[in-house]
């Protein structure tokens, strides 16, 4: 217990941040290729984002991004990162009810602005036809267990 006469404050703690804009983002190759991605594969969650990109680069196709694996949990604070980056832009929109993260059309006005590698393209395409059963599987379990989990706490 605190004596009378001390006062308890609360510390602010200040993060910095580098400013972003849609000017930054045409430069930026590995944000533009996150951005094709999501075209590509369509709706999923964040979790299943950051697992189709470790799968990717299992596959060869390496975008820049480190991994932490922990049992079947795979994090990257990178791919994280570049996330909220492209949905602080308005790039990719997050489905308020399902959790899913898709490409918004200023993400598909900015991508046919911009030129991708085809090199990139053909083999992006070439891996999600081996690994999109795998990644769709993945997101519907893990929306199930989330979906659980809410009417467990609804109890």
């Amino acid at each position: 217990m605190s004596q009378p006469g001390q006062q308890k404050s609360k510390d602010v703690k200040m993060v910095s941040k580098q400013v972003i804009s849609t000017n930054i983002i045409n430069e930026d190759k590995r944000k533009l290729q996150l951005l094709y991605i999501i075209r590509q594969i369509g709706k999923l969650t964040e979790k299943s984002i950051i697992m189709l990109l470790y799968e990717l680069k299992q596959k060869g196709i390496d975008l820049g991004y480190q991994f932490n694996v922990i049992g079947n949990n795979v994090f990257s604070l990178m791919a994280k990162e570049d996330l909220t980056s492209l949905l602080y832009l308005g790039l990719v929109e997050n489905d308020p009810v399902t959790k899913k993260i898709s490409i918004s059309n200023n993400g598909i006005e900015i991508l046919d602005k911009t030129q991708i590698d085809d090199d990139f393209k053909n083999k992006l395409a070439q891996a999600l036809n081996e690994i999109k059963t795998k990644i769709l599987a993945y997101d519907e379990e893990y929306n199930l267990k989330i979906k659980n989990e809410m009417k467990l706490r609804r109890r």
